[in-house]
């Protein structure tokens, strides 16, 4: 017998998602929109981390029933991930600042017209912070976010960098920290407490430097690591909670 559909289930819209390209030096970036229609301007903007296996389309189970509420999105591969592709080896974090800077020029945003938030995880949370006072939201959801020191910045992603990282045990002149100090908007934290990668001085430097921000909230998912998208995928109450939380957190944001 077929599935009696709930009225308001059948009224609720839908959310489309736009595939974009835009050209970065050699590459094309590759990403995606989601809004109620394929012409609607994103209002957030979405950052992934470093691994390699990531990609934009990791955050679909979040940006897609944002967007059905009214909160259109986007997302897009960095250099060396997903549809973008090419090699990690020579691009930077100060790269991805500039492939972010140049993926929100082609949709239209900037500080004549920010973006509601930006949403950004481990890797890219230091580069959404990074760029605050370019793009100035009025919310910024971090999940595990990562930090650097400024002799990071520069360095190509490979051996030295890497190196760079396993020596890093002050994070006090972290970039990411100092723009996040002048970040007067709503602040939403997501860590995994079994979260292995992130070092503790990160996890709490993240929370204590926002001494200037509308509010600082944290959300500590217990069972999850750093891969907090792969879990909350597989935990779909978890998911839920956490979308309608950051919902809650726009709304606030928009009326701000």
């Amino acid at each position: 017998m077929a599935k009696k559909t709930d009225a308001r289930e059948a009224a609720a819209p839908a959310a489309v998602r736009t595939a974009f390209t835009v050209a970065y030096g050699a590459h094309w970036l590759h990403g995606s929109t989601w809004g109620r229609t394929a012409a609607a301007v994103p209002r957030l903007v979405s950052l992934h981390g470093g691994g390699a296996a990531t990609d934009h389309r990791r955050m679909d189970y979040l940006l897609q029933p944002l967007a059905a509420q009214g909160w259109a999105g986007s997302a897009f591969d960095f250099v060396g991930h997903g549809a973008t592709g090419g090699s990690l080896l020579g691009s930077s974090l100060a790269d991805r600042q500039a492939q972010a800077q140049a993926v929100a020029a082609h949709l239209g945003l900037g500080a004549a017209r920010p973006p509601l938030a930006l949403i950004a995880s481990s890797m890219g949370g230091h580069t959404a912070c990074q760029l605050l006072d370019a793009l100035q939201p009025r919310a910024l959801v971090l999940f595990c976010p990562a930090a650097y020191t400024p002799v990071a910045e520069h360095q190509p992603f490979g051996p030295a960098f890497q190196q760079t990282l396993r020596t890093t045990t002050d994070f006090a002149d972290a970039l990411a920290w100092t723009a996040l100090r002048r970040f007067r908007g709503r602040l939403l934290l997501v860590w995994g407490a079994q979260d292995v990668v992130i070092p503790p001085a990160v996890i709490q430097g993240y929370g204590q430097v926002a001494t200037a921000a509308r509010s600082v909230d944290v959300v500590q998912l217990p069972g999850a690591g750093h891969a907090l998208h792969a879990w909350l995928q597989a935990q779909p109450v978890a998911a839920l909670a956490l979308q309608q939380r950051i919902a809650a957190l726009l709304a606030a944001a928009e009326q701000d």
